[in-house]
């Protein structure tokens, strides 16, 4: 009797051992490269390498492989006139040749066409490429992974491209996959883990127009965003806000509106990419994660005894210096992206006139008081789910969730009394890439915010927009 539970044990742990097997081989199937790629046999140079694992032999099937045809279906056929080639040298810092590191072709969608191994003087060379722009990233054990954009250019005068790998002994070894690096306009509330590569910045305008019907009011966030890369995992942005407030009945008298716009608080934020997304093909590999220290400034029309303008109109800077600590995260999984952001805030101290309006947008300071105001420790969240239907042209929808909690506890500063309030909103949203030049990427997205939930906070629904420039190649919001 023992043996035979032992034996049906035995069995149902292959069973199971099998099925978490197939489950891994179909998701590796649906994130693979589809068939079908037209007008593309990769011809290669002499492999200097060894076998990776990909190809059975030698490699035979390669260019058939590129073009995304099993090697199976047959020899290699030459399909293609197109007789442009990419040709470089791999070198590390001190211009020493690097031989051994493997080299992959791909185009701008991510999808791997072909690879080789650089040989002894560091060479590497694709042949038979349609006249275009590829990605070929450089990886080796030991050292940092490094990506380039290079044109193709004509066989007769091909230019020697030289790529330099940096020596690290704690990089990743073993990564089978170059990063799926698009751009895309991305989530409107939730911030990215990347960060900025050195020498590459973006510009990005928003727009949130957040209405609040039951209140008569209508106000217009702009924030103005430039964000550099540093370096060394290192990006630094800059935010001013400009806003526009609308204000109607009922908190004007019947058939009255007023409006007035002046500029809300500055944002500094400094971030650190400490993890970098191993593996952008399978959702089993680490993610991006870093972290951000903010400030804001009080840079709004109303920085002391605030009050707000004629009819209940006011801008949102309330007049505090206040410090922010953020955890990002970003996973991609072609074609599928997935954000996180988790943030704390403590506002310092201030203090406020009659009428000022709290930040849940319903409490104010009566006529005639002042107070010393103290917020109570506000956290904000994000999560978004993103679906890119075409990466040549960012073109996609986002699925995303935000939401704030400020709480009424006592803080350092003393007991807070700002009252406390939570909103928790649904924001779906469209995106697309236009123009897409190489240097010159310009991402759109629009969506709306939809309340879901809400405690001591107005109902509020708010179309928003976003366009990102980047320059120089740029990273990916």
């Amino acid at each position: 009797m023992v043996d035979l539970r032992s034996r049906a044990r035995a069995r149902a742990r292959a069973l199971a051992c099998a099925l978490v097997f197939l489950l891994i081989m179909a998701i590796g199937a649906a994130a693979a490269p589809q068939p079908g790629t037209p007008g593309m046999d990769v011809r290669l140079s002499d492999d200097g390498g060894t076998n990776d694992g990909l190809f059975d032999g030698d490699d035979a099937g390669v260019g058939e492989f590129a073009a995304g045809i099993p090697p199976a279906r047959g020899p290699m056929r030459e399909q293609t006139t197109s007789s442009d080639v990419i040709t470089g040298r791999i070198e590390d810092i001190t211009g020493l040749p690097i031989a051994g590191a493997r080299v992959t072709l791909e185009n701008r969608n991510g999808d791997h066409l072909a690879h080789t191994y650089s040989d002894a003087r560091g060479r590497f060379r694709f042949e038979a490429l349609p006249p275009t722009a590829y990605l070929i990233v450089v990886e080796k054990p030991d050292y940092d992974t490094e990506n380039q954009i290079i044109a193709a250019s004509a066989s007769g005068e091909p230019t020697l491209v030289p790529i330099v790998l940096t020596y690290n002994g704690n990089a990743v070894i073993g990564k089978k996959h170059a990063p799926w690096d698009i751009n895309t306009s991305g989530p409107q509330y939730t911030g990215t883990a990347d960060v900025e590569p050195f020498g590459s910045w973006y510009v990005e305008p928003w727009v949130y127009n957040e209405r609040t019907p039951s209140q008569g009011t209508s106000t217009y966030y702009m924030p103005e965003r430039i964000a550099f890369g540093l370096g060394h995992n290192f990006e630094i942005d800059f935010w001013q806000t400009i806003e526009i407030n609308n204000a109607g009945y009922p908190t004007t008298p019947r058939g009255l509106h007023a409006s007035d716009w002046g500029f809300g608080n500055a944002h500094i934020q400094l971030k650190y990419e400490w993890v970098a997304d191993q593996d952008t093909y399978t959702p089993f590999a680490w993610p991006t994660i870093s972290t951000s220290a903010d400030l804001f400034i009080p840079t709004g029309n109303f920085t002391t005894d605030l009050r707000p303008d004629l009819y209940n109109t006011d801008q949102f800077s309330n007049g505090t210096v206040a410090e922010g600590l953020n955890v990002l995260l970003r996973k991609r999984f072609k074609p599928f992206e997935f954000y996180a952001e988790i943030g704390d805030v403590i506002a310092d101290p201030t203090r406020v006139g009659p009428g000022y309006g709290f930040n849940n947008g319903i409490a104010q300071v009566p006529m005639g008081a002042y107070e010393r105001m103290v917020d109570g420790n506000l956290v904000w969240f994000g999560a978004a789910f993103e679906h890119v239907l075409n990466s040549e042209y960012g073109l996609g929808y986002v699925l995303e969730f935000t939401g704030a909690a400020q709480s009424g506890s006592s803080l350092f500063f003393g007991s807070a009394n700002a009252p406390s309030y939570s909103y928790l909103w649904a924001v779906p949203a469209v995106e697309f890439n236009w123009p897409n030049t190489g240097n010159l990427v310009m991402t759109w997205g629009f969506g709306v915010g939809l309340p879901i939930a809400q405690s001591n906070f107005p109902r509020t629904y708010t179309p928003t927009g976003t366009v990102t420039i980047y320059w120089n190649g740029g990273g990916p919001r």
